[in-house]
């Protein structure tokens, strides 16, 4: 959850900025849709967790059936202002506009050899002044050669057909530079190595049914698989194997969630996949348990599973664990999915994991309390026990070594005091620096102490006693 947000009527009567290179370089030639679909998504954006920020309300306001809407964020994607992250679900990001090689002025003129070519490579789509001068900026900011950028365009027109816009090429070349691409060797070996996995897409789209040819984001995938990821082929081709025995629907983006999201869970082998999406329907069955014992409810349990579920399963809880901890846990007022996680990673640290173990632990610390509320009414507390009492009865009990019968005592000499705890632990501070272990040798000291009081006030005077007080930190303990 945000730590800070707007509320709805705030955001309701918030304006929502358009840069103004989007208003004289993209909207003149965008379709009215389109320009629609971007300007309802840069509102949304102001407001991401809202529950109208869907694909279904896009699709309503619009008044276009969903794969439309995904359509007209697919102009933009090729205009270089989005990405589609992902189609199931559908995701958009919104890029900023580049709009640094518009302040800039460039000689034209030495650039007409390099225009000529461009143009010719985008055949009868025009290219626009503001585009040229996005290829200017890379070139003399950026320092891409006029070859290497002439070699990318010819490269993605190949790839895209001569009806792509400049925009697409210019996302690619600046994706490219930021790899640190510059020379038209450099962009020969990025080709040559995209073109080595050619057949190995092949043969994953293959393997999904489609006949589509291979386009240049599918090799920058494949590419993300196996080098960035760290998958074998084998293992991919039996993801997309396991996607269609589910009779899911399936394409690239599809692939890439699956194949991030094993990736993230360190689950890089066939058999590791295998064992999970095995054990994935027992997991669904213990999230359902769990969500039951803690009063919640969940449509869609798969964000529970991978977050949470797999985790407790591989610490080695089993599902009556699990549940008798949710009970307790609803009983004790924690009532979400991140509280009682909290609990079952502090309960892992102390080793606890099966039931046996947990209602040891469950004993031992309700003894505990009983023990605490005996203390409690001593000191005429009628209340439950909290977790600063078990702080300090620990201190009392463990680290000064005192038993039950002399706590009880000391906390009715507290009792009705104010502040009948700070009270008591002044007490209990004063007999464990004296060596006053029992109820006997207590009583027993009473006079003593008093005694010594009178001492020291009859044989120092005010003023020693005073600077003895001011450096009392000091003197060594």
């Amino acid at each position: 959850m945000a730590f800070c947000k707007f509320s709805p009527s705030f955001i309701s009567k918030a304006q929502t900025m358009v840069d103004n290179a989007f208003i004289s370089d993209y909207l003149p030639e965008a379709p009215d849709l389109c320009v629609k679909a971007y300007l309802l998504g840069l509102m949304k954006c102001n407001s991401a967790e809202s529950e109208d920020n869907t694909i279904e309300y896009f699709s309503k306001t619009l008044k276009v059936c969903e794969d439309d809407v995904i359509s007209l964020f697919k102009y933009w994607e090729e205009e270089g202002l989005v990405q589609v992250l992902s189609t199931e679900p559908v995701e958009i990001r919104f890029l900023p506009i580049q709009t640094s090689a518009s302040i800039k002025k460039f000689k034209v003129d030495k650039y007409n050899d390099f225009n000529i070519q461009v143009q010719e490579l985008f055949n009868k789509r025009m290219v626009m002044p503001n585009e040229f001068a996005e290829f200017y900026f890379l070139i003399e900011t950026k320092h891409m050669e006029e070859r290497a950028l002439l070699q990318i365009i010819k490269y993605c027109v190949e790839y895209k057909g001569f009806n792509l816009s400049p925009n697409y090429v210019l996302t690619v070349a600046r994706d490219w530079e930021r790899q640190g691409i510059h020379t038209l060797e450099q962009v020969n070996a990025k080709i040559s190595e995209l073109g080595e996995i050619d057949d190995n897409m092949t043969l994953i789209l293959n393997a999904m049914g489609s006949k589509r040819k291979v386009q240049l984001e599918d090799k920058e995938l494949l590419n993300k698989w196996l080098t960035g990821f760290g998958f074998e082929m084998n293992v991919i081709l039996y993801v997309v194997k396991l996607i269609k025995s589910k009779k899911r629907r399936i394409d690239v983006n599809v692939l890439d969630e699956n194949l991030t999201k094993y990736f993230e869970m360190k689950l890089m082998s066939i058999k590791e996949i295998d064992d999970y999406e095995s054990e994935k329907e027992n997991m669904y069955f213990i999230a359902t348990a769990v969500n039951k014992e803690l009063g919640i409810f969940y449509e869609d349990l798969t964000k529970e599973i991978d977050t949470y579920v797999v985790t407790w399963i591989n610490m080695g809880f089993d599902i009556d664990t699990l549940k008798l901890i949710a009970d307790n846990c609803f009983k004790s007022s924690i009532r979400t999915l991140e509280g009682y996680n909290n609990i079952i990673v502090k309960l892992f640290k102390l080793g606890i994991t099966n039931t046996n173990a947990y209602l040891n632990y469950m004993r031992d610390n309700l003894e505990t309390d009983n023990r605490i509320k005996a203390v409690l009414d001593a000191l005429g507390l009628n209340r439950n026990v909290n977790n600063m009492d078990r702080s300090f009865f620990k201190i009392w009990s463990s680290d000064w070594g005192f038993s039950d019968e002399i706590i009880i005592y000391g906390a009715s000499l507290s009792a009705n005091k104010a502040n009948a705890i700070q009270y008591l632990n002044k007490i209990l501070s004063n007999w464990n620096n004296e060596g006053l272990k029992t109820v006997d040798k207590v009583k027993g000291a009473d006079n003593k102490i008093e005694q010594k009081q009178e001492f020291i006030h009859n044989n120092y005077t005010k003023t020693e006693i005073a600077s003895f007080l001011t450096n009392l930190d000091e003197v060594e303990v």
